[in-house]
């Protein structure tokens, strides 16, 4: 029989992971509707919904880097950001990539000292929201590609989520987080197929089940290895969230670490089946 201590133990922690949740689902309420409304609409709605996102990411990461706010590091990864949406937008997509690669070198000047970890966010953020719009204007299945990104990353990180915290079990990492466990690697690939098959099934009939499944559980586990690289930035300078913008979730990196993998991912595999179906 446990001892009442241990039983105390038990029970305030699964009142936090009680509170945890709430808090999530609360947030998920005010978040979803905004951002499926904002990939239905598509355009200059869809691009501003990006770039705003953007802008917080890179005040984000250049504050943890660099240990300050408004550096002028972050003023010009800023600019470069907006730059590359800009041209993404008008579907000048290698220039988009090409604005983000130069504020990314730009921000290696080493005016007040050197550091290179602001010039990721080049590669991390803002390329990715490039692609993001990319795979949005494409004419034939960007919205549809695009919401299913959103749902497999929301599905893939509540089954994370709730498999980690109910079940977990042996630890993946010290080194990249001390709280993530194989169970939540397991439930986040579980939540992205659930939600592949489901979108194959109701799309494209049962004979998509299959196909929708993998690439579900591809894109949850992208998902997860995201959340898994941000923990290990973290770690790297010391932080549990990267700030508190969004209730139960930390700051808007802590929410779209997977976000920007899942899109890595899926917009890789959507340009390789471009060019083949083009051979």
């Amino acid at each position: 029989m446990a001892s009442p201590a241990i039983e105390k133990s038990v029970a305030k922690g699964s009142a936090e992971v009680r509170r945890a949740l709430r808090l999530r689902i609360i947030s998920a309420i005010c978040m979803i509707p905004l951002a499926i409304a904002g990939v239905v609409m598509g355009g200059r709605i869809f691009t501003a919904m990006v770039a705003f996102v953007a802008m917080i990411m890179v005040f984000e990461w250049t504050r943890m880097v660099e240990g300050r706010a408004y550096s002028w590091r972050f003023f010009l990864l800023s600019a470069g950001a907006a730059a590359a949406l800009i041209l993404a937008s008008m579907g000048s997509y290698e220039l988009a990539l090409g604005a983000a690669a130069a504020a990314g070198a730009l921000s290696l000047l080493p005016i007040g000292g050197f550091s290179f970890w602001p010039a990721i966010a080049a590669p991390y953020i803002i390329a990715p929201s490039a692609a993001l719009i990319w795979l949005r204007f494409d004419p034939a299945y960007g919205q549809s590609l695009t919401i299913l990104i959103f749902a497999t990353v929301w599905a893939a990180d509540t089954g994370a989520f709730i498999f980690g915290k109910l079940i977990g079990g042996p630890k993946i990492s010290y080194a990249l987080s001390p709280s993530k466990t194989w169970a939540g690697i397991g439930g986040g690939v579980a939540g992205g197929a659930l939600i592949g098959a489901s979108a194959g099934y109701f799309l494209f009939g049962a004979q998509a089940v299959a196909a929708f499944l993998l690439a579900g559980g591809v894109i949850g586990a992208a998902s997860v290895a995201g959340d898994l690289a941000e923990s290990a930035f973290k770690r790297r300078f010391r932080v549990k969230d990267i700030s508190g913008f969004i209730p139960g979730h930390g700051g808007v990196l802590d929410r779209l670490d997977g976000m920007i993998f899942a899109t890595v991912a899926m917009t890789s595999v959507y340009l390789l089946y471009n060019v083949f179906e083009k051979l």
